[in-house]
């Protein structure tokens, strides 16, 4: 096969694997990826770097492969996804090179890899790996990231110090808070030692700061962190702010900052969808080594909808005491054991425990239930699951056709309506369905 013929093969490949991965995960880590070479079967393909070759092996390499296969109509064909060296050489280290400060602490915890993207922060997560991937020449300073309380803010921008520490060899990083840049200021104006605090941020090529809306009303504060921004966007340094809330909308903060902030890219991260939570579960639980029910996933989604720090919580209260790996744990044994942490969770009723209800009622599989099988025996206990969940749950008709394989609203709306039908005419199905109701809401 000649190379034009492999070239046109991995667009197709990519073309398809867009419909199968998240936007910004494709954007960010599969779109620039490009035919490289073959040899007989094998296919070599070449991302900008090693560590994005490594990344899209470990996470796409079966997808991607399996794409590959079916374009090509080749069932031999195997993939190997191969990094450009040149990409990742380090820059010229600076005149002096020193470690970043005890307190520049990165959690080994907040790295891409290990970062859940969504709808609600895709704009921020691609800003954030732009940084990281163009360390030097990104489009994007500063990064300005903003969002509610336990979000991820704080983790994408840590996960920039992860990166650019692995493959920037040399270069120094700051990560502080502007509550820590205050108290510092604090002190060294006390001790007479302002110049060996601005020297601080002489030789930094990356500063990571969080909560700068905690400058509001601070006057000296302000003038003197618009100094330390000035230089260092000057000597064309990268600079990622993270706050509560946009720069125009942070109180007493001078004109001059808030236009700082501004000139590079304001990103904000939105509390995740449904679905992103419990991705987000998910992921958690994997890490720690259990394997939940998707029904207990979903009974912990349907509460925490805000804060991805709580749903971390509510997967290690449940690895703490769930016994083996977690697979046996029920819905109902889920509310017990975080009802001292969840204590709204045993009044809620979620589309994983309507459905497992459904399923242990009618002897059908819940997987079958979820699918697009058409049988009669399946399909009269898909419609209850859909009528019970728009009666007793607060889930949108959306919302519910994606726990059934990705219906759309009109069929979960036809759904309700025929079963509402159904027990108008037959007193049986009624009192069933009405006895499922009253399980669940007990």
């Amino acid at each position: 096969m000649a190379e034009t013929d492999y070239r046109q093969l991995w667009r197709q490949c990519l073309t398809a694997a867009r419909d199968r991965v998240p936007t910004s995960t494709f954007n960010s880590w599969l779109a620039d990826s490009e035919f490289d070479s073959a040899d007989g079967d094998v296919v070599y393909v070449r991302f900008p770097n090693e560590f994005m070759a490594k990344w899209a092996r470990g996470h796409y390499g079966d997808l991607l492969e399996d794409l590959l296969r079916v374009v090509s109509g080749n069932s031999r064909i195997s993939l190997r996804c191969i990094g450009d060296p040149a990409e990742v050489s380090a820059p010229a280290p600076p005149p002096v090179t020193r470690q970043p400060p005890a307190r520049d602490y990165l959690h080994p915890g907040y790295t891409f890899e290990r970062f859940v993207p969504g709808r609600n922060n895709e704009l921020a997560h691609a800003g954030a790996l732009s940084v990281a991937r163009e360390f030097g020449h990104s489009r994007y300073n500063p990064l300005f990231i903003y969002g509610g309380v336990g979000l991820g803010k704080t983790h994408l921008t840590q996960a920039i110090g992860h990166f650019v520490r692995q493959h920037f060899a040399g270069c120094t990083y700051r990560y502080i808070s502007s509550e820590r840049f205050t108290q510092d200021l604090i002190n060294a104006i006390g001790g007479h030692a302002t110049y060996e605090f601005r020297r601080d941020y002489l030789n930094v090529d990356l500063l990571l700061m969080d909560d700068v809306h905690f400058m509001a009303g601070k006057e000296r504060t302000q003038e003197e962190f618009f100094y330390r921004f000035n230089e260092l966007y000057q000597n064309g340094k990268q600079i990622v702010l993270t706050s509560d809330r946009p720069p125009v909308e942070i109180p007493d903060l001078e004109e001059r900052l808030v236009s700082r902030f501004q000139s590079g890219l304001v990103a904000d991260i939105q509390p995740p969808e449904f679905e992103t939570r419990v991705a987000i579960l998910s992921q958690k639980a994997t890490e720690a080594g259990f394997r939940f029910r998707l029904e207990v996933l979903e009974l912990i989604a349907s509460v925490i909808k805000d804060n991805v720090r709580q749903l971390e919580g509510a997967v290690n209260r449940l690895s703490a005491s769930a016994n083996a790996d977690g697979s046996s744990l029920t819905p109902d044994e889920a509310k017990l054991l975080l009802a001292d942490y969840l204590p709204d969770l045993s009044r809620i009723i979620s589309t994983g425990s309507v459905l497992a209800a459904v399923a242990e009622d009618f002897q059908v599989a819940p997987s079958l239930i979820r699918g697009k099988q058409r049988r009669r025996e399946v399909l009269l206990p898909r419609q209850v699951a859909m009528y019970l969940m728009r009666e007793l749950t607060e889930t949108s008709l959306v919302e519910i056709g994606r726990v059934f394989s990705g219906r759309d609203h009109s069929t979960v709306l036809h759904s309700t309506e025929r079963i509402r039908h159904l027990m108008d005419e037959d007193p049986i199905l009624k009192r069933r369905v009405q006895d499922l109701a009253k399980r669940l809401r007990s």
